[in-house]
């Protein structure tokens, strides 16, 4: 019969079984829980995080658990400060619609992995604040619709921005050195 012990120390390449990298500092903290919940219930030790299987007694357990809960939770609001940073100054800059929409979920997800979520109406309003002039339509929309709109919607709006100055400038006609009205010299 095959016992939990025998499982664990059956494993001999944890990345077969984790293909998440436990880094951190990249505060993947939902991932990283679900991957630990799921193979501690796999060996049968999942009693000893949910408490079912607490023993008051065991020093050892406990103790262990506090490091690794501390070593997850580390610097938890200095990074929550660095990552709000971050957010509210972010820029559109030459990136596209989809990357700045991007970064500002990674941001606000990475947030709220660490107990630190931003509401939707203050990520719009950090997203409206930092487009660039060729949406300079956008902020006024949505500063006086009735219903603020999500981060979802605002990306939609700017996407379709994004299309209309592309295909506009797509039908420029550029010039060339044929249309040049400086004398041809033979």
């Amino acid at each position: 019969m095959t016992t939990a012990l025998d499982k664990l120390y059956g494993i001999t390449n944890i990345k077969s079984y984790v293909p998440l990298i436990l880094d951190l500092d990249r505060l993947n903290n939902d991932a990283r829980r679900a991957f630990f919940k799921n193979h501690c219930i796999a060996y049968k030790v999942f009693g000893h995080l949910d408490g079912t299987n607490h023993n008051p007694d065991d020093q050892d357990w406990s103790q262990l658990w506090k490091a690794i809960k501390d070593l997850f939770c580390d610097n938890k609001e200095a990074n929550a400060i660095e990552l709000e940073n971050q957010l509210r100054n972010i820029t559109i800059g030459e990136s596209t619609v989809m990357e700045y929409y991007t970064c500002i979920k990674s941001i606000s997800d990475l947030l709220a992995n660490i107990s630190s979520k931003v509401p939707e109406r203050t990520l719009v309003t950090y997203a409206i604040n930092g487009l660039s002039s060729k949406f300079d339509h956008i902020p006024t929309t949505i500063r006086h619709k009735t219903l603020f709109p999500t981060l979802l919607e605002m990306r939609s709006m700017l996407s379709i921005k994004e299309k209309t100055v592309q295909n506009q400038l797509s039908r420029i006609p550029h010039a060339s050195h044929m249309d040049s009205s400086s004398p041809h010299h033979v």
